[in-house]
């Protein structure tokens, strides 16, 4: 996760103008289908347009209770991938920066090369050697090939309030998320062609070969 850690900006200046304390919520930390997550219990203080009244949109609640996979099951969905773009720190300005520059044809294919990444990594400790060059060639092609039909439907922020645990003290965290998704022919097709060109040279073991195909040709089981 690529993370701001920039001067501390504090929450009371940006909300200094609320008439009234923020309503307090306990929820787990998603499982994020992109990465590893560690679950921490955490209580969201503030969020967008939370002063307008308005509620956490009901794609965020879904992704909080069972990751892209939630969101994915909605029935606007059963054509696309969806993914969810995040990134947390302690400086606002910075955050929304970054959200305001995300551009998909720019920023998509790290976010694709890393759910392939994980995907390839689910059920195994130590892909490179699984995969041997398989693996490192693929999640690179992946990250410089042009994709293209992504796109950002939506984008949310909160203030988090994490509760300490045995292993981490009490701290409050910014954390921003943009949906992004993509149609599924859109997707695979050009998968299949990335596949297609993974190719090592010298080849990797039978094994290696084995093992990479067995996911090659059940990559949309679980992805």
């Amino acid at each position: 996760m690529n993370k701001f850690w920039l001067p501390v900006i504090l929450a009371a200046v940006l909300f200094s103008s609320c008439t009234s304390p923020p309503e307090r919520m306990i929820l787990n930390l998603p499982a994020v289908s992109e990465e590893t997550e560690i679950p921490r219990n955490y209580i969201i203080l503030d969020y967008k347009n939370k002063t307008r009244g308005e509620a956490i949109p009901g794609w965020v609640n879904l992704w909080l209770d069972s990751g892209v996979r939630g969101v994915e099951a909605q029935s606007a969905y059963n054509d696309r991938f969806v993914f969810v773009h995040r990134n947390e720190g302690n400086n606002f300005n910075a955050l929304a920066l970054w959200q305001d520059n995300f551009i998909p044809e720019l920023d998509f294919p790290r976010i694709a090369a890393s759910r392939i990444e994980a995907r390839f990594s689910a059920s195994v400790a130590y892909p490179d050697e699984e995969y041997g060059d398989f693996f490192q060639i693929l999640i690179r092609a992946a990250s410089d090939a042009s994709w293209t039909g992504a796109v950002s439907e939506d984008n949310f922020w909160m203030l988090k309030k994490y509760l300490p645990n045995d292993d981490e003290p009490e701290s409050e965290n910014w954390e921003f998320i943009i949906l992004v998704t993509i149609a599924k022919s859109d997707f695979t097709s050009q998968l299949n062609v990335i596949f297609q060109k993974v190719n090592p040279n010298p080849p990797p073991t039978d094994a290696q070969i084995a093992a990479f195909n067995q996911v090659k040709d059940h990559f949309y089981e679980g992805f």
